[in-house]
């Protein structure tokens, strides 16, 4: 069954490590705005960020999200 990512999870890994999003930003190379688009469920990480914000985070891929189940795949085809 396909899944869809649901809430981030990045705010809260961040309070655990006691890392500020400008941090997290600087150290991977992605701008403040964006890091705060993501905490804030605007826009999903695509997986290049999402493998660099883990990487650097020392996280499974999957933890950045929340993830939930759905009928069908909305992914977009390459044809």
């Amino acid at each position: 069954m396909p899944y869809e990512p649901g809430r981030c999870l990045l705010p809260d890994i961040l309070a655990s490590k006691g890392i500020e999003q400008q941090q997290l930003a600087a150290r991977v190379g992605i701008s403040p705005q964006r890091i705060s688009d993501y905490c804030n469920n605007r826009f999903v990480m695509r997986l290049a960020a999402a493998k660099t914000i883990a990487s650097e985070l020392k996280v499974d891929i999957d933890d950045l999200y929340e993830w939930k189940r759905t009928d069908k795949y909305r992914g977009k085809r390459r044809e």
